[in-house]
């Protein structure tokens, strides 16, 4: 469970990196906008536009993934719960197929 909820984190810290690069980029494209003129506003405010698409897809992405995670998290929780006998055989069978693995 640590496991998982240490991914949601690092998955979360991922997105965000993201977002603020997204967002560095966004900066960048509106300088190299205002240093052409007119004649490169229109391609500056599409390329905004795609940009912001993008940084919304990202999120819903992000959010989507967070929840599908946090529902298996919470199924596994449920299913240990439910089965506590059952989930101890499979961790001990578990760590006996790795104690054999890492002795060769």
């Amino acid at each position: 469970m640590a496991r998982t909820d240490r991914e949601i984190r690092q998955l979360k810290g991922d997105v965000q990196s993201l977002q603020s690069a997204l967002s560095a980029v966004a900066g960048e494209i509106e300088q190299f906008g205002a240093s052409t003129g007119a004649a490169g506003a229109a391609q500056l405010e599409q390329a905004k536009r795609k940009l912001e698409d993008l940084r919304e897809q990202m999120g819903d992405l992000f959010s989507d993934q967070v929840e599908r995670a946090e529902e298996m998290s919470d199924q596994m929780k449920r299913s240990v719960a439910d089965n506590p006998m059952t989930a101890l055989a499979v961790a001990f069978a578990a760590g006996v197929a790795a104690a054999i693995l890492l002795r060769r």
